[in-house]
C-alpha cells in the first residue's frame, strides 16, 4: 500500500509539474505577448527536469536497475517489431479522419534544438520511466496480472497527450511499450523504440516529409502484410527467447 501511495504521488507531481510550468510560461506569453507555441518546448523540458529531480530526491527507482542491458539480437529484435507494429498502426490510422489539434506546435516546436530534446530525447525518457517505470509496474503488482498494468498505462499514456490523433497512435503504442518492457525487464528498449519514433516524427514534420502508403493500393496491402508478417515473427522469437518470465522485475 505504502508504494502504491508513493506512484500516486509521484504521477500527481509529474502531472502537477507539467500544469505549473505550463500555466507560468502561457501566463509569460500573454504578458510579454509572445506566442505561446514557441515557449513549448523550454516548459516542456523544465517541467520534465523537475520531476526528474523528484524521482532522484524521493529516490523511488535506481536508474543502474532501470537501463539493464539485453542481449543484441534480443534488443535488435525487439525495435525491429515494434517499429514494424507501429507502423502498421499509423497505415490504418491514415484512413481515418481524426484531427490534429496540435499540429501548429509541433511544427513550431521543430525549429529549435530545446523542440528537439523535448520531443525527441527528455520526454521519450521521461514518458517511459512515468508509465512503463512506474504506472505500469505498481498496477500489475497490485492487481496481479500485468495485462492490467500494460492496458492501463498504455490508456493513460494515450490520454494524457490530449490530440486526437495522438492518442489514436499512443494507445497501441503504449501497449507495444509495456509489452517490451514487461519481457524485457529493462527501460532501455522502450525508450529507444521511442526516441526513435519520435525522431522519425519530427523530422518528418521538420522537412514536410510525406511516407504515407494507402493500404488500398495493391503496393500498400504489401507493404501491409509484410510489415503484419514481420511484427508477428518477431513477436513469436521474443517470446521463446523470454520464455518463463512471468512478471516484470522489481527494481
Amino acid at each position: 500500500m505504502e508504494k502504491i501511495k508513493k506512484t500516486l504521488v509521484t504521477l500527481g507531481l509529474w502531472l502537477g509539474f507539467q500544469l505549473i510550468v505550463t500555466a507560468v510560461f502561457y501566463a509569460i506569453s500573454i504578458l510579454r505577448h509572445i506566442d505561446f507555441d514557441t515557449l513549448v518546448a523550454p516548459a516542456l523540458l523544465i517541467s520534465d527536469a523537475l520531476i526528474a529531480v523528484s524521482l532522484i530526491v524521493i529516490r523511488y527507482c535506481k536508474v543502474k536497475d532501470m537501463f539493464t542491458l539485453i542481449p543484441k539480437d534480443a534488443f535488435t529484435i525487439s525495435v525491429i517489431m515494434a517499429l514494424s507494429a507501429l507502423f502498421v498502426v499509423d497505415m490504418l490510422s491514415q484512413n481515418l479522419d481524426i484531427p490534429d489539434l496540435f499540429e501548429d506546435q509541433f511544427t513550431e516546436m521543430t525549429k529549435t534544438l530545446t523542440g528537439f530534446l523535448g520531443i525527441c530525447i527528455v520526454g521519450p525518457i521521461m514518458e517511459e520511466i512515468m508509465m512503463r517505470r512506474v504506472i505500469m509496474t505498481e498496477i500489475s503488482k497490485a492487481t496481479g496480472h500485468v495485462w492490467w498494468g500494460i492496458i492501463i498505462s498504455a490508456a493513460i499514456f494515450a490520454v494524457i497527450h490530449g490530440n486526437p490523433i495522438q492518442i489514436v497512435f499512443a494507445l497501441p503504442a503504449g501497449i507495444i511499450f509495456g509489452w517490451l518492457y514487461y519481457k524485457t525487464g529493462s527501460l532501455t528498449v522502450p525508450i529507444s523504440i521511442h526516441i526513435i519514433n519520435n525522431t522519425i516524427s519530427f523530422f518528418t514534420l521538420k522537412y514536410s516529409l510525406d511516407f504515407k502508403i494507402n493500404i488500398s493500393t495493391t503496393l500498400g496491402v504489401t507493404v501491409f502484410l509484410v510489415l503484419v508478417i514481420i511484427t508477428l515473427c518477431s513477436i513469436v522469437w521474443l517470446n521463446r527467447f523470454y520464455s518463463g518470465k512471468e512478471e516484470v522485475t522489481e527494481q
